[in-house]
């Protein structure tokens, strides 16, 4: 599994392998400056880094020389990305941070689709919501979380009276039948589930640390698990069904992130003091490692987040396509523009992989058939075939995955579209109920009146 955590200058990969962290490569800014956050999309192929001078970049690590693509230059501290997030099929991209808005980029066609109304304070966290990531929500330092459409009109807002204190992080269900809830930190040290499809809190703990709430995760494997951290060293796990607590995990330092695997209990911290810790909750509350990114100069983990176990199942079969590793490299504009040029809907990819084109077969097939008369004249011929054969095999592996990436939209696609009718449905039926008892009322009224009548004439 790949874990990606920015701390100090830099993002650090690692690969996480029988509860050890081997670091990788790091990604850096220019002008030294603080990395704030950095998120991987859907299918670990692009890691997408923020910077406290502004600097945003989408890093691509699936070919064998990784490049790098700059969307937003760094320039100063008044830029200052405090938060990014990948929409569900990583066509778009959402940022936001010190100067109040956020941006919607288009990958696909590497540009700035829209720039959203101003908030009244800094954006802290942003996150895609809805069955079809039809929203976005951004919490921001004065405790304010905005609702808005994808393109960029402000449809709610979500807050509590008398809450001033900053959303420090929020967090959309990965759930597909619950996409409309998202959970929300403050630094009052309270947490809040809200339904943003109503704008209603489903859920709240007040005060649930004694310290600033500083992350939260949302369980991949049960819909009602949530767990927050804080910097009271605590991480809390609660059931938002039944609004209650259900366990609490101490740790060692100050907890200022944290993210769970897709297996539901590999959980990673990342602490004040520069530590990574990894927990396997199967097992212990202790944790299985613990990890110093820079001992020399130990500074706080501002974000880390696990990749998805997608492509690290794949790459079991294909060792081409793990991505490279490697601590330093120069990076270039090519390979970035082609990856993002096929980050277009999991359809086009598919579609386009399966494309007969003139590469696809290379002329030595024609000539890879030794007949019996002519085998020792054809000797070299067998390591061509070999070589071929290989490629071929790395062709079928990349359409294999194409397909089996269009297979798991289509599949999530029409349980989104199933949640959204049953949604549909129960308005349309609660519609119908509130019309229904406001007819019964008025057959009261008019047969009271006509009782009243009765008895005066």
């Amino acid at each position: 599994m790949l874990l990606a955590a920015a701390a100090g200058n830099a993002v650090s990969i690692f690969d996480v392998e029988g509860g050890n962290l081997r670091e990788g490569r790091k990604i850096s800014s220019a002008s030294e400056t603080t990395a704030t956050c950095a998120v991987w999309n859907h299918n670990n192929r692009i890691l997408a880094s923020a910077f406290a001078n502004g600097l945003l970049s989408i890093n691509t690590l699936t070919a064998r020389e990784p490049s790098l693509c700059n969307l937003q230059e760094g320039s100063s501290p008044d830029k200052r990305i405090n938060a990014v997030q990948f929409s569900a099929g990583s066509r778009y991209l959402i940022s936001g941070g010190a100067d109040r808005v956020v941006r919607f980029w288009d990958l696909k066609h590497q540009q700035l689709k829209h720039v959203f109304p101003e908030c009244s304070s800094s954006i802290q966290t942003l996150a895609f919501t809805g069955q079809s990531d039809e929203h976005v929500v951004a919490g921001s330092e004065a405790g304010v979380v905005y609702l808005y459409t994808q393109n960029g009109m402000q449809s709610n807002v979500l807050q509590v009276d008398g809450e001033t204190s900053p959303v420090q992080f929020l967090q959309s269900s990965p759930h597909p039948f619950v996409r409309d809830k998202v959970g929300a930190v403050y630094g009052s040290g309270s947490l809040r589930v809200w339904d943003a499809a109503t704008a209603s809190v489903i859920s709240s703990f007040e005060h649930l640390h004694w310290a600033p709430a500083t992350s939260l995760a949302f369980s991949p494997v049960s819909k009602n698990l949530v767990a927050t951290a804080g910097l009271d060293k605590r991480i809390v796990f609660c059931d938002i069904a039944q609004k209650k607590e259900m366990n609490c995990l101490e740790g060692p330092y100050p907890i200022t992130s944290i993210s769970l695997y897709s297996n539901g209990h590999s959980l990673a911290t990342g602490t004040s003091t520069g530590h990574i810790l990894l927990y396997d909750m199967r097992r212990t509350a202790k944790p299985l490692s613990v990890h110093v990114i820079d001992a020399q100069k130990p500074e706080s983990v501002n974000f880390l987040q696990f990749g998805s176990s997608l492509d690290k199942v794949r790459s079991m079969d294909d060792p081409y396509s793990r991505p490279k590793m490697k601590k330093h490299h120069s990076f270039s504009m090519q390979g970035m523009q082609s990856s993002l040029q096929h980050l277009a809907t999991p359809k086009e990819l598919s579609t386009s992989s399966s494309l007969p084109s003139s590469p696809l077969v290379p002329p030595v097939l024609s000539d890879a058939r030794p007949t019996t008369n002519q085998s020792h004249d054809h000797a070299p011929s067998t390591k061509l075939d070999t070589s071929t054969q290989q490629w071929l095999q790395r062709e079928l592996e990349t359409m294999k995955q194409a397909l089996s990436d269009e297979i798991a939209n289509v599949h999530l696609e029409v349980l989104r579209q199933h949640q959204a009718q049953q949604t549909e449905m129960t308005k349309a039926l609660q519609d119908v109920t509130k019309q229904l008892q406001a007819i019964i009322a008025e057959n009261k009224r008019l047969h009271d009146e006509n009782d009243r009548l009765r008895n005066v004439f």
